[in-house]
């Protein structure tokens, strides 16, 4: 179990994101967005530039995450584009980076969108799945306030119902608090035993029906005891700082410096190390 961040948690620029991460004891790093887009669609200058600072600063790459199926079922030219172009471009991205972690989205719902769609839903996803297998790649689905996997109930029952190996979960607390769901303990017990990732964020409720992101610790989502869960047993890959909160810098540290605090608490032994 290694703790990483996202690169642009930090800034866009790669070398200087890497740059302070490497500063702050982080070797680890997920990327999303760059200085000339998102991932996998960069520039060749700046593709070049991250593969040298990965080999230079010896750094590893967690996860890539294109923002497959950020989209609607409605948007049907894209889905299209996305199961025939961008998911290879994608693992061919991922390749080049040394990583076989691929994040994608469920699918945004649309007003009065039916409940039958979800039979369409599982359909692509298994369609992605198996390109994942033939290609030795991992799909890992987060839950977003959004899209069909917005609590931890409904990720679950769509994971269940797929029973991939090359599906798993990326488990975001904070987002299944703005999706209504208590993170921890209901959550983190309907989606415990899918969970590879987590994306460490937290959430303040500020009125009637705001909520908003703040540094780790200073928010609802009870993280003391979610790590705690974590620390007994979770076959878990990586804790990734998602900041999401300004100033990012600033708070991207805190949050670093808070959440190493929480593990070194609730560490059981020499088999459960935060590199």
């Amino acid at each position: 179990m290694k703790l990483a961040i996202v690169t642009d948690e930090i800034s866009f620029d790669i070398k200087e994101a890497i740059d302070y991460g490497v500063s702050w004891n982080i070797r680890d790093f997920e990327l999303r967005n760059l200085m000339t887009g998102r991932v996998p669609y960069i520039t060749t200058e700046e593709q070049n530039i991250l593969l040298q600072i990965k080999e230079e600063s010896r750094i590893r790459i967690s996860a890539v995450s294109p923002g497959l199926f950020k989209i609607s079922l409605q948007q049907e030219e894209q889905i299209k584009q996305e199961l025939e172009v961008k998911i290879y471009d994608s693992f061919r991205f991922a390749e080049k980076l040394g990583t076989r972690d691929v994040i994608i989205s469920s699918f945004r719902r649309y007003p009065k969108e039916p409940s039958s769609n979800y039979i369409q839903i599982i359909h692509i996803l298994k369609r992605m799945i198996n390109l994942a297998e033939r290609y030795g790649f991992r799909l890992l689905i987060e839950n977003d306030p959004s899209c069909w996997c917005d609590t931890a109930e409904n990720m679950a029952k769509i994971l269940e119902d797929i029973d991939s190996p090359h599906l798993r979960a990326y488990w975001n607390p904070g987002n299944s608090f703005i999706a209504g769901e208590i993170p921890y303990p209901y959550g983190f017990l309907a989606i415990r035993k899918y969970i590879t990732h987590i994306h460490v964020n937290d959430v303040r409720t500020t009125g009637i029906s705001r909520k908003e992101f703040v540094p780790i610790g200073d928010g609802n989502v009870d993280w003391h005891g979610q790590f705690q869960a974590i620390m007994q047993g979770v076959d878990l890959n990586y804790i990734t700082i998602e900041t999401r909160c300004e100033p990012l810098m600033q708070n991207s540290k805190k949050s670093i410096q808070t959440v190493r605090k929480m593990l070194k608490d609730y560490e059981l032994d020499d088999d459960h190390i935060i590199s």
